[in-house]
């Protein structure tokens, strides 16, 4: 067969049979020849509207328009006779042949409408001439645009795309159910046509009433759940006999049925609503016996049933088979398997932990908390680890990180698969040797799946980093949340392994290996939804530190824009998030307006390991606002934790860098000398400690008025390396602005500059009282960045030597050249030198 003469490659729907009319007619009252053409689709596909336009549109032009066969042998077949023929498949073989004997090439005009089925010999023939002679037209079902237009013609509106995707997936794009739906208001009912309006039942029952009763049951069947996929019409009794791809063949071509055998949604509704009850209970039976027969599971048949209220043993045992198999993989899926149980009759408190369980994972955590309670609130609750391991969960993101711990303390010796996680409570509470404890529960598994190994590898690298080996912790925690990734599990967990590790690489400055693995779980949604706001905070709060307010910003926005509430810990640390981007954008008014909006939260503030970073950044910014009474007993409770936990260097120090900014603001250098010698002596080992310590001890003198340029110079780079360069670049600034020689304030006040990223900010970001600290960004040919690159490639240095001098890699600082080059448009070594000389001539760092 040739293919559609249509403008849409699919073939036309119903709504544009008016216009395939037209070029139709265009055709025959033009053309020399006489037009041949056969016109298929299933039933409803518009066939008879498009022979109804064009009959029209001919007679209009004065043709003669015959459709009906006997009239061939009373009339002359000339070209001013146009036999227009619906329904051809229900002719006879006699009339076949003599419609086929019209299709030549001095003859009538021939337009033949005919579904796919039923096929007989005579027929194939004559579809087979008019696709040698002319052209077989195939018409297709709506598209969800088409569909939107249909409405606005039928109702005077268009409807919203997803109205118009319902409408489509009700309908499969059956153009005379298009409008059988939209005509009764189908398109208004939220139930997406689970209660159908009159207006839709009784066209379809009219037409389901009067097909023949093998292919009315056959139909039916497929309502309630048969499937040509399965071998339930393969095994059932009262099918036995029939033929079933006859049937088959016969309701797609009906339009009753998609392409692929499966009924029509609407049909469906429509069979369901309009069928005898007890017909349709012995039906559904008939099913699950067939199915069972063939030594078959019920599959997708079990939640079909169940969603038609057929209660039966057996649906209910696949349904919960199924939930527990799709729990860890499809929590979706596996929920609606759980409350399709509940549905059917079974008791909810037993199922409690599991449904908990689905509903943590798809992002539903008050749900989740409800579950938990009404699991664990019996005298005899059942599936405690899980209902337990859920409620840790919701705890935790609530700010009671130590009643989860308390609770898994208990189980972990009674059941071990909870004992991983009952490390990670405990640990991030504080207490080591507890934690060390449960994990000696965790049982032996012969075949791990990867969310096991993923959490056993979160304790182990938890302890470690509490216990003082930072390198060891970072590699368990890089590994387990590599591997949550790749499992795609979301489970219940208190922290997930991305935001630990992040945490443990922010505390050894390497941030750019914290944002990373923060940036791996959210592509991958490590944890699910509940885990997607506190990604994304976390997110931001590196890119605080590592000065990138912009960034930060982004990712605040868009950890506030998740549909799943902030608990209290996200709460705060979004906080402290708003809190340090208006500290360091000399913000004072927005500073203001985020410490009372965070006053409550503050007062609540939970208290755990994780909670620490955005403790240090709150207990700055009170200093700074002169209300650190508002913090005091959070500051105690966070060093009561670090003290039971053995003062953690990986943990401590940016704790004790906060106290020490503290100090530097208040003037208290006592202070400042008392937490670098705790970091000295609780880490000799450190070199993050040891970096903070030196360089707190610096910026204390410099503030004294005592500033040493190599001795500060070297403090800021240390400083800037231990993951904190806005503070690196204060300190630069106020040493600046306490420097006894001009030459000595230029050359800190280029250095404070430096250590900016290009990104954005047009000054330093130094606070008000930082004694001059600020300079304005180049506005220059070449930024900061290149500027500090330039002055080292005039003096000489190596890609290598440039980037030992300012932290960047080799292969960066000759980045940095070629873009220089560009900028410059020079191509050879001495150009670049002589312009490098013009371009820095004023510039006071040199």
């Amino acid at each position: 067969m040739t293919g559609p003469s249509s403008q849409d490659a699919r073939g036309p729907a119903a709504n544009d049979a008016a216009v395939e009319a037209d070029a139709l007619a265009r055709r025959i009252v033009g053309g020399a020849h006489p037009v041949h053409v056969g016109i298929t689709g299933p039933g409803g596909t518009g066939k008879t509207a498009l022979l109804g336009d064009l009959a029209a549109t001919l007679r209009a032009h004065g043709l003669h328009v015959v459709d009906d066969v006997e009239s061939a042998e009373v009339l002359e077949p000339t070209e001013r006779v146009a036999f227009l023929i619906d329904d051809a498949h229900d002719l006879e073989d006699d009339e076949l042949g003599r419609l086929r004997g019209l299709v030549r090439d001095a003859g009538p005009h021939v337009v033949v409408a005919f579904r796919p089925w039923p096929r007989s010999a005579a027929m194939t023939k004559l579809a087979d001439r008019l696709g040698k002679r002319g052209t077989v037209l195939a018409l297709h079902p709506m598209s969800s645009s088409q569909i939107r237009r249909r409405r606005a013609e039928l109702l005077g509106t268009a409807p919203t795309a997803d109205t118009a995707s319902r409408i489509l997936e009700l309908t499969r794009g059956n153009p005379r159910l298009v409008d059988l739906a939209l005509g009764a208001g189908a398109d208004d009912d939220e139930t997406g046509g689970a209660v159908l309006p009159g207006g839709v039942l009784e066209p379809l029952r009219e037409e389901l009433d009067g097909l023949v009763a093998e292919l009315h049951e056959y139909l039916t069947a497929l309502a309630v759940g048969f499937s040509l996929a399965g071998p339930a019409f393969a095994t059932a009794p009262r099918f036995a006999e029939a033929d079933l791809r006859a049937l088959a063949a016969a309701a797609r071509a009906s339009g009753l049925a998609s392409p692929d055998g499966s009924l029509v949604p609407l049909v469906q509704a429509v069979i369901l609503q309009g069928t005898p009850p007890h017909e349709l209970w012995t039906l559904r039976r008939e099913l699950v016996d067939a199915i069972e027969a063939a030594g078959a599971p019920l599959g997708e048949a079990a939640l079909d049933l169940a969603h038609q209220d057929f209660r039966d043993p057996r649906v209910q045992d696949a349904l919960r088979v199924q939930a527990d198999e799709l729990l860890d993989v499809d929590p979706h899926a596996a929920r609606e398997r759980y409350v399709a149980l509940v549905d059917l009759g079974a008791q909810v408190r037993p199922l409690a932990g599991r449904l908990a369980a689905a509903a943590w994972a798809v992002g539903d955590v008050g749900e989740a908390e409800r579950l938990v309670d009404l699991g664990l609130g019996g005298d005899e609750p059942a599936d405690v680890a899980r209902t337990v391991a859920v409620a840790a969960a919701t705890w935790a993101r609530k700010g009671m990180l130590e009643r989860s711990a308390d609770v898994c303390r208990t189980l972990a010796a009674a059941d071990g698969s909870i004992a991983p996680l009952a490390t990670i409570c405990l640990a991030g509470v504080g207490d080591v040797a507890g934690a060390r404890a449960a994990l000696s529960y965790a049982p032996t598994v012969e075949y791990p799946t990867s969310g096991q190994v993923a959490l056993q590898l979160t304790a182990d690298g938890i302890l470690d980093a509490l216990e003082g080996s930072s390198d060891p912790a970072l590699a368990s925690l890089l590994q387990a949340s590599s591997l949550l990734n790749d499992s795609g599990a979301a489970g219940p967990l208190p922290e997930v392994p991305a935001v630990l590790a992040a945490q443990v690489a922010l505390n050894a400055g390497q941030l750019d290996l914290a944002g990373d693995v923060l940036q791996a779980a959210i592509d991958a949604s490590q944890g699910g939804p509940a885990f997607h706001a506190r990604l994304r905070l976390m997110q931001a709060f590196v890119a605080l530190r590592a000065d990138r307010p912009v960034r930060a910003r982004d990712h605040l926005e868009s950890a506030m824009s998740t549909p799943v509430p902030l608990g209290l810990r996200d709460e705060v640390l979004a906080h402290a998030v708003r809190i340090g981007l208006a500290r360091r954008t000399d913000d004072l008014a927005a500073l203001l307006r985020g410490w009372a909006a965070a006053r409550e939260a503050i007062a609540r503030m939970p208290i755990d390991l994780c909670a620490l970073p955005a403790l240090a950044e709150l207990s700055v910014a009170a200093a700074r606002l002169h209300e650190t009474h508002l913090l005091d007993s959070q500051v105690a409770a966070g060093w009561d934790l670090l003290g039971r936990a053995g003062r953690p260097a990986c943990w401590s120090a940016s704790l004790h860098w906060a106290a020490i900014e503290a100090a530097i603001l208040r003037n208290d250098p006592e202070s400042v000398e008392r937490h670098a010698r705790a970091l000295t002596d609780a880490a000799p080992g450190n070199r993050t400690a040891q970096h903070l310590a030196r360089a707190g001890r610096t910026w204390a003198a410099a503030i004294a008025g005592h500033v040493v340029v190599e001795t500060v110079e070297a403090a800021v780079r240390d400083l800037a390396a231990a993951g904190y360069p806005w503070d690196a670049s204060r300190l630069a600034g106020h040493a600046a602005g306490r420097a006894s020689e001009h030459r000595d304030t230029l050359q800190l006040l280029a250095l404070a500059r430096s250590l900016h990223p290009d990104e954005e900010r047009s000054d330093a970001g130094g606070e008000p009282d930082a004694g001059g600290g600020a300079a304005q960004r180049d506005d220059g040919l070449l930024s900061a960045r290149e500027r500090e690159v330039a002055r080292l490639v005039l003096e000489g240095r190596t890609y290598a030597e440039i980037g030992t001098a300012i932290f960047i890699s080799p292969r960066t600082a000759e980045h940095h050249i070629a873009r220089i080059r560009r900028r410059l448009g020079v191509t050879t070594r001495s150009e670049l030198l002589a312009r490098l000389r013009v371009e820095l001539e004023e510039d006071p760092g040199q």
